[in-house]
């Protein structure tokens, strides 16, 4: 079964998706970019070599090589970035969040929490200019987390048991977002019926 924007593998009867969560799209850009940088790398240390020495009768050869491995491995960062922008998706849901990712070209991990094994959510963004271009990550934290201290605090960023979402963008609107539902689910549940999707847009324009 192929995820969607209004449906996903493992959907519990009646389970409402509250938002859907892709990697923004310069996350995938960047990935792509680094194909491409290894690609153009790869070929011209092919035309430099065959313009060396004794190489120079073969630098013709090395020239449609360095062609041939290059647009190879554009290719393959084409495929790689498609497929991780395609399987590589969250869900929000008034039960859990479910996170789909990709773990090899051919195979995707499945992690979920839900709200009554959740805690708290911790947001971040991995440098200054992810944090003002509002792209990070978001971890919901499950109660194993919290309940294991002989764990260093680095190593309890982020554990098996936690959901984490990177490059969401308005990452801490998703945070509070998702603080709201814990609120909710623990304190006011029957109001979860009819609690709004969330809308990545800036406060006052979302509805």
């Amino acid at each position: 079964m192929l995820n969607t924007d209004s449906s996903f593998y493992g959907q519990q009867t009646d389970e409402r998706i509250l938002y859907v969560v892709r990697s923004h799209w310069l996350s995938q850009t960047i990935l792509f970019g680094k194909f491409l940088a290894g690609a153009a790398i790869v070929f011209f240390i092919a035309v430099i070599i065959g313009g060396q020495g004794l190489m120079q009768k073969y630098a013709g050869q090395f020239g449609v090589g360095g062609g041939i491995i290059a647009g190879a491995i554009t290719a393959i960062g084409f495929w790689v970035v498609g497929n991780a922008r395609l399987k590589n998706i969250a869900y929000i849901t008034d039960r859990r969040v479910v996170k789909f990712e990709v773990s090899t070209p051919f195979a995707t991990n499945i992690r979920s929490l839900n709200w009554e094994e959740a805690v708290k959510v911790k947001t971040y963004a991995p440098n200054m200019i992810w944090k003002q271009l509002m792209i990070g990550s978001v971890v919901v934290h499950a109660k194993t987390t919290i309940a294991t201290p002989e764990v260093s605090k680095t190593e309890r960023l982020v554990t098996d048991d936690d959901v984490e979402i990177q490059n969401a963008y308005f990452y801490r609107d998703l945070g509070n977002y998702i603080e709201k539902i814990l609120f909710l689910y623990k304190k006011q549940p029957k109001d979860i019926e009819s609690l709004l999707p969330f809308v990545p847009k800036k406060k006052g324009k979302r509805y």
